[in-house]
């Protein structure tokens, strides 16, 4: 019998260029089925404290920082969103990733606002959670009236003229093409002209499932978070926003002192490399 030890592929952080910051690990107004949280409480007050913010941000070298990622369970329900907010634009441009429930024009023009006040140059940028073009089926995976609200907050913020970006989940496998084609036509509805940049297609990824990863995979050329980023939660730091619950995931304690170094064992891990493509950065958009 053999002595050798099986190890996990491991990958290095080349640069720490973005950086993910969960603002709630279970606070959300939604119920979407194919979420990788584990809800218990959707109404636990785990915010991360504004403090823990400001003290990570101080320990990052601000001059490779490209973008500061606000997600969570649902990152706009944070008490101190719009400080936080703030103090996140003076390192470098912001992307909120929401469900949007808590947009509306009122919102929006005070987004912009905060954009325009900010003396860096730095943007704000909206993922928005849709999952399908026909609002029966995306309500049926996110909960009734979802779709609507979506739709409302994307219109509220290209009236200020953001140019949201749409994060779906591809729970029903429809071809990306066919996919983009059928969004397209329903932004159009309403005004709002879109190209390919304005669509982030996700997998439908699966806890529980673990995809055989092969020897000759050359980590260092994927689209890997974990090659470029680290998330900030109210536990320490961890190596992407999936394994934010999961301690085989968890790099170190705060930004001053934290792992480079990831392995993949997870099977989150094992698909995000099948697939070779950012899950939450839209860097291959």
């Amino acid at each position: 019998m053999s002595n050798a030890i099986i190890k996990a592929p491991c990958v290095n952080l080349s640069n720490l260029e973005e950086i993910y910051i969960e603002m709630t690990a279970h606070n959300c107004n939604l119920s979407c089925k194919h979420c990788y949280i584990d809800f218990k409480d959707k109404k636990i007050k785990d915010y991360i404290p504004i403090e823990k913010v400001k003290q990570n941000l101080s320990l990052i070298d601000k001059n490779k920082l490209q973008y500061i990622h606000l997600t969570g369970a649902e990152p706009m329900l944070h008490p101190d969103f719009n400080h936080i907010l703030r103090l996140c634009l003076k390192y470098s441009s912001v992307v909120i990733h929401t469900n949007a429930h808590n947009i509306n024009d009122k919102k929006a023009r005070f987004l912009r606002k905060v954009e325009e006040e900010n003396n860096f140059g730095n943007e704000i940028i909206f993922m928005i959670s849709i999952d399908h073009f026909i609002e029966k089926e995306n309500d049926a995976l996110r909960g009734r009236g979802s779709f609507r609200k979506a739709l409302h907050a994307m219109q509220s913020l290209i009236k200020y003229d953001f140019n949201p970006i749409m994060s779906i989940v591809n729970h029903f496998d429809i071809d990306e093409t066919e996919l983009k084609e059928k969004f397209k036509a329903l932004c159009s509805s309403f005004g709002f002209e879109t190209t390919d940049i304005n669509f982030k297609i996700i997998p439908l990824l699966d806890k529980n499932k673990m995809v055989e990863i092969s020897k000759e995979t050359n980590f260092d050329n994927l689209n890997l978070e974990c090659l470029n980023s680290r998330t900030l939660t109210i536990n320490g730091i961890f190596l992407c926003p999936l394994l934010s619950f999961d301690n085989r995931g968890k790099c170190g304690s705060d930004f001053g002192d934290f792992s480079k170094k990831s392995y993949v064992e997870t099977p989150f891990c094992s698909q995000c490399i099948s697939h070779n493509g950012f899950l939450f950065s839209f860097k291959n958009i």
